[in-house]
Order: structure tokens, then sequence, then C-alpha cells
């Protein structure tokens, strides 16, 4: 079975490629499925399987044009197209109908997104097209694939459609994640708070607030923010007067540097308010980088992948500053490859590629793809939280 997987975007960011540059070496391991990735977007090509977009086709309104035009000729060639999909994108009533292999792949509930990221009248006038335009889209889909499976449900609810439907989480290619050197010190808490940039559903102001809200903020905890701060959350830091001292501004950090930050962590956290996207259930590439590097994770949200008694990922239903100082002090008596081993078969990208082949061949009726190996004759152990799927009740 032949399997292309294309994204459209506009200037393929750090975390999509990565997540992609997984996917891409990950499929070399899978003797099921011919995978293959493309990445076609405007900006500097980094990966092999990445493409330029035509110049022309680079101003908003025209991008979605050419990625359907790709889209229709690589799916002449596969089996399966999964299509990253396009938001508020006008040509979907012109060639969803004719891409008849095509799975529509979510990573958001773009609706109710849009709004978010484009305030004001640009947002809501996204949103409206996506309404409409999207439901188009997915209805001409054959599948539907959310790297949650709360997502995946959201598709079909949200734009009155029915199809079969299934989850592809996020996952790490475990031979590119390395075990984070352990430099963890014994009479200090340090706690590490990752991203490029701190947007609004990654929580920091519920942290900040925790912070000023404790009873008492001990000497000993460090918690490191490593990335770009907007001016609004910096003066909140700033707020709070002597307490800020337990929080160290890092910024932006090459690889070498957040490594040796990491190396002194007792745990990472993961989102704090994906519920400001209406999301209860999140598959974030970071949760899974650090749990490969052998860090426990805090959060207050539900992993699509790991089962809800997995002991190094703790959901909370709040943000509170004694239960990530409990959890750091409970987790140091855990080995980095504890974590590391405990993890993997969820957070392996193989794991999740392998999970959707069966699923993805039953689109096209077939039967046969219920064992996949590995290219070395190993079977990647599924997750115990396996992949969900819906089929179509029409």
């Amino acid at each position: 079975m032949k399997i292309t997987h294309l994204t459209i975007y506009r200037d393929l960011p750090a975390g999509i490629r990565k997540q992609l540059r997984f996917e891409s070496n990950a499929a070399s391991h899978i003797t099921q499925a011919d995978w293959t990735v493309v990445a076609a977007h405007g900006g500097k090509l980094v990966e092999p399987f990445e493409r330029a977009i035509p110049r022309l086709f680079q101003f908003t309104l025209l991008r979605p044009l050419y990625g359907w035009m790709l889209a229709w000729r690589l799916s002449r060639a596969a089996d399966i197209l999964l299509l990253r999909h396009m938001p508020f994108d006008p040509f979907a009533y012109i060639f969803a109908p004719l891409i008849r292999n095509r799975v529509s792949i979510h990573h958001s509930k773009e609706i109710e997104e849009l709004p978010l990221i484009r305030p004001g009248l640009t947002g809501r006038a996204a949103a409206w097209m996506e309404r409409r335009a999207g439901r188009f889209a997915v209805g001409n889909a054959i599948g539907i694939l959310g790297v949650t499976g709360d997502i995946a449900e959201y598709q079909c609810a949200a734009r009155s459609v029915r199809k079969s439907r299934a989850t592809y989480s996020n996952g790490v290619d475990l031979d590119a994640v390395a075990i984070t050197f352990d430099a963890r010190q014994k009479n200090a808490v340090n706690v590490v708070f990752m991203c490029e940039t701190f947007s609004q559903w990654h929580g920091l102001d519920r942290l900040i607030d925790a912070v000023a809200a404790a009873d008492d903020v001990p000497d000993e905890l460090v918690i490191h923010l490593i990335g770009n701060l907007p001016d609004l959350v910096d003066r909140h830091l700033n707020s709070l007067g002597d307490r800020q001292k337990v929080f160290m501004r890092h910024g932006f950090m090459e690889r070498k540097a957040y490594l040796e930050v990491l190396a002194k962590a007792d745990l990472g956290l993961g989102s704090l308010a994906l519920d400001r996207q209406n999301m209860i259930e999140g598959s974030t590439l970071k949760v899974r980088e650090m749990l490969a590097m052998g860090l426990p994770v805090w959060a207050n949200h539900k992993d699509t992948s790991l089962p809800s008694d997995f002991v190094y990922y703790h959901q909370a239903d709040k943000v509170s500053l004694d239960s990530i100082l409990g959890f750091a002090v409970e987790m140091k008596q855990h080995s980095r490859r504890q974590v590391r081993e405990s993890a993997a078969r969820y957070v392996s990208k193989i794991a999740a590629m392998i999970g959707i082949i069966p699923w993805l061949a039953s689109l096209l009726g077939r039967s046969d793809y219920g064992d996949a190996q590995l290219s070395d004759g190993r079977s990647e152990a599924l997750p115990a939280a396996p992949m969900r799927t819906t089929e179509n009740q029409d």
C-alpha cells in the first residue's frame, strides 16, 4: 500500500518540520506500506521532503490552489493521500470531490482556533469561511484523522458529517532523541517550561498566578522558562515582586544550552491552557520529546497516547504550585532511563504510524494489514491506550 502525506504551509514552522522529519525517518522502518512525506511551503527548504511553492502561488488565497493541484498529482500515484487540512480554503469546492483517496488530517479545532490566532474581523471572517468550505472538504474525504481523539470527533460533530475516523498522534523518532544527562540536584527542585514562544494555550499566566497564590514558595524551587516571552507575560512576571525570583528567564536558547538546563530538570511542564482552544486532550510533540529524554511531565490535560495510570505523566485539574512541587520531588527517585523506557511505546512515531495502517487499509476495503512489522524484523508494540476508530454509521 502506497501512502503519501502532504502538508501545505506558508513557511514551515520548526515544530512541524521536526514532526515530519520523525515521520519520514520512521517510514523507512515500516515494511507494510510505502510511506512518503511531502511538505510544500514558501520558506527556506531544509529537509529532503520539502518542496518550494512557486512564487505566484505564495499569496495567502492562492496557496491552497497550489496545494490542491499538488495533492491531485500525488494522489494519482498513491493508494491513500493524507492531506493536512487547509483552513478557510475556497478551492475545496472545486477539488475536494475530485480526489477520491484523500484522508483529511486535523491538528486543531480550526473553526474555534482561527478567531484566537487572528483576533478581530479577520479571524471571524476566516472562521466563517472555514465553517462552510471546511465542511465541504471534510465531507468529501474518505476518512478523518485527528492528532487526538477529541479533534477527530469534533470534525464530524462541528461539520455535521458522518465519516470513519481515527487518531494519529504525534510521536518522536527514538533514535534521534537521546536520554538527557542526569545532573539533578539533591537539595533543589528544577522545573522546565519550554516552547518557542509562549502563547495563550501554553498557560504561563496560570503558572504565574499559581506562584502568586501559593502560601509559600520554597527557595530551593527554580522554574526555568525557555522560549520567547511576550511583553504582556514579562510584565505579569514582574508583578510578582520578590516572588518572581522563582522564575529563571532564559529566553530563546540554542540546543546545546537548553540541554544543559534539561539535564538539571526534575520534570518538564506540558501545556497548561489547552482549554482555551476548547480542547480537553493533547498530543504535543514537546511532551513526547521530554518523556523520550527521560523527563517526567506535569500538565493539566489528558494526553491522547498515554494511559490514565502512566506514572511519569501527571494530569492535574488545575495549575497548583504545591502539586507541581510534590510531583517533582516524587520523581527524583526515578532514573532517566526508567522514564524513557516506560514511555517509548507510547511516544514512538513508528508505533503511531503502524497503528493507523490497518485502518487506512480498511478504507480501501483491505483487511490484510493487521500485523505490521519493522524492517529489521521487530514488532513495534502499540500503545496500551490504542488508536481510537469510529466507523461511518451511514
